[in-house]
């Protein structure tokens, strides 16, 4: 498959430079005619007969397998989820935090991640991340930890700027628990789970997958003691006990068709493409406070009110975000062209 054809996957693009997977990715054709067929065969036939429950099972082991194979982790500790905030608590409430326990996370992480952790009542510290170069954030992180400290929670990619945080060196220096929220990396940049013990899967932004799926990464299940439960529970007692939500097999069969639309260039691809725009966007005369060579995600700032140029771009058919401090973001990935670029380049000059 060729740029051009897996571009031509995405029927949006054919107007829309569409660059806010960060926030939800493009849908392709086909993991909406997969979902479409699903919704009808359960409205002729019914949801809950026994053959469609069968082929529901069968799609979810097979997705466990395949997002296992995706960030290099063995199948049997995947968990899915419905987002990578649901991933989130389970790890954060399972662990039992305190008062007298002691996190480590960045000043640059979202809500899914961060709330979560300031809910369990444990003392949180943030390394001031956002406002230093990607080569320093390793520095930052390791500084805020102290003999009290019992995890280490942050994101891979940042959502707020795209650096990548070293996940390998960060555990290494610590040699502590380390909880990643993997929404900005799980289909942007290659991803090796198993450097943490606990790494979120989102299925609806670079996998572009339907919304409401997602995955967890469990290194050993046995050092979580779930506060919230479900079925789950009552049937299994390795990692799949965790399950909280029952995903829909409609965005279960839609998620799978999704994997299946990425091409092997894919990272590299994606690589080209987001050092092509951070480029394009410095010579508009935009402010970047992306560092090259990060993640797919670039941040950046031109006069204007943010939330009305986003506006404004939106009718010249120009998908990005606003960020709630201020800056504008750019996603980048594998579907992205030179056109696209080009179009949000003319915009900000």
């Amino acid at each position: 498959m060729t740029p051009a054809e897996a571009r031509a996957l995405f029927p949006v693009l054919e107007r829309c430079a569409y660059l806010n997977a960060g926030s939800v990715g493009p849908l392709s054709a086909r993991t909406h005619a997969v979902m479409q067929s699903g919704l009808s065969e359960a409205l002729q036939v019914g949801r809950g007969g026994t053959a469609i429950w069968e082929k529901a099972f069968a799609n979810e082991a097979t997705l466990r397998r395949r997002i296992g194979a995706f960030i290099n982790v063995p199948e049997d500790r995947v968990v899915l989820t419905s987002s990578t905030t649901e991933g989130c608590n389970i790890v954060v409430t399972g662990l039992r935090l305190g008062a007298d326990d002691e996190v480590v996370t960045t000043n640059a992480e979202h809500p899914g991640l961060l709330m979560p952790l300031l809910a369990s009542g444990a003392r949180i510290k943030q390394a001031d991340v956002l406002g230093r170069p990607a080569a320093e954030a390793l520095q930052a992180i390791v500084a805020e930890v102290t003999p009290r400290t019992k995890l280490v929670a942050l994101s891979h990619v940042l959502w707020l700027n795209g650096h990548v945080l070293p996940l390998a060196d960060i555990k290494r220096e610590t040699g502590l628990p380390l909880l990643v929220d993997g929404a900005q990396s799980v289909g942007a940049i290659p991803v090796d789970a198993s450097v943490a013990d606990w790494y979120t899967v989102s299925g609806q932004k670079w996998l572009c997958g339907p919304e409401t799926t997602g995955a967890l990464y469990v290194k050993d299940h046995e050092r979580l003691r779930p506060q919230m439960q479900a079925y789950s529970a009552s049937m299994h007692t390795d990692t799949s006990r965790l399950a909280f939500v029952h995903l829909s097999p409609l965005v279960v069969a839609g998620l799978l068709t999704a994997l299946e639309d990425i091409p092997e260039w894919g990272f590299a691809q994606a690589a080209k493409m987001v050092a092509r725009c951070r480029a394009a966007l410095l010579a508009a005369g935009a402010a970047v406070r992306t560092d090259a060579s990060q993640g797919t995600l670039i941040s950046f700032r031109v006069p204007g009110d943010p939330a009305e140029l986003v506006k404004a771009a939106g009718e010249r058919q120009i998908v990005i975000r606003n960020l709630p401090d201020g800056w504008l973001r750019a996603s980048v990935g594998w579907w992205t062209d030179e056109r696209d670029i080009d179009r949000l380049a003319e915009f900000v000059s």
